[in-house]
């Protein structure tokens, strides 16, 4: 009825304020009959050029206009302003993630969202769901078979280790065969957890074979400068050594063994699914890092 009220208002016309609304002569005649006894007021008065309104419907108009912009926006969706708006998203990822990846998305972010900031935590299996669920960490970037119920995921692609020698190492005199693979001592990039082997390791493993690892570290760019500066080698996802690679004096091989392949994944929790600047946020991330994974194939 104040829709309907605010058309009058505008329109001062019973039949074109009806089509306005869809509706028919007869129904918004009979809209503008229960208006009157609402208001206790004829609101209109018929003149030669249509409706006048009364003094106190000229006291409404105003205060109608600004209650139904306020209920609309109720309503509408909110809008997202990526150039105006500011706060932090806190964001959980690998190390991994943090060094190939995040530098390209935080390079655009701040391009086109410069009041933006960002909180980068670090992922681990045993409670990076638990920090989603909990509202703590808004986006996660992370490798993952399958996540719980209520935890959205957006697939981002696939990335395979390759092995990284010194520029100037013995083995790059000939061909890297599994044989000489295995006779050079090896770094393990461990992230934590019960379970010390990495991929490399499970699949020698399956094989019957088993690699020397000559350190372990939880870094993967302390574990390039180790590389780099001895006659160990270091096993690493593709995208990460197309960066990093070349200016600390690495040379990227195949590794000589049957790997699976490094799928990664956006996650967030249901509660951000229509937020329109989630929605934003992680279409930007999606965006740079498919980019990136394409450009490392």
């Amino acid at each position: 009825m104040l829709v309907s009220l605010q058309t009058l208002l505008q329109e001062a016309h019973v039949t074109r304020a009806a089509e306005r609304l869809g509706v028919t002569q007869p129904a918004m005649s009979r809209t503008l009959g229960r208006l009157r006894v609402l208001f206790d007021d004829p609101l209109f008065v018929r003149t030669p050029a249509g409706l006048r309104p009364t003094p106190r419907a000229e006291a409404l108009r105003e205060r109608l206009d600004a209650t139904l912009a306020d209920v609309a926006g109720l309503i509408a969706p909110p809008r997202f302003d990526p150039a105006s708006s500011r706060g932090v998203w806190r964001i959980s990822t690998t190390d991994y993630g943090a060094n190939s990846m995040l530098p390209r998305v935080l390079a655009r972010l701040h391009r086109e969202a410069p009041y933006l900031d960002i909180a980068v935590d670090v992922w681990r299996d045993d409670q990076g769901f638990r920090e989603l669920e909990a509202g703590s960490v808004q986006l996660a970037l992370s490798s993952v078979a399958q996540a719980p119920a209520g935890i959205h995921g957006r697939g981002l692609g696939d990335d395979h280790f390759v092995t990284l020698l010194r520029t100037g190492h013995p083995a790059l005199a000939q061909p890297l065969d599994l044989e000489a693979f295995l006779r050079i001592p090896q770094i393990l990039i461990h992230m934590g957890g019960v379970d010390p082997r990495g991929v490399v390791d499970l699949a020698l493993e399956r094989i019957g074979r088993e690699r020397r690892v000559a350190v372990r570290v939880a870094n993967f760019m302390a574990a390039l400068a180790m590389a780099a500066r001895t006659d160990m080698l270091v096993n690493v996802p593709r995208t990460l050594a197309r960066l990093y690679a070349g200016p600390v004096g690495l040379v990227e091989r195949e590794i000589p063994l049957a790997l699976p392949q490094v799928r990664y994944a956006l996650l967030w929790h249901e509660r951000l699914h229509h937020d329109a600047a989630h929605s934003w946020l992680r279409t930007l991330f999606y965006e740079e890092i498919t980019a990136a994974l394409v450009a490392s194939a």
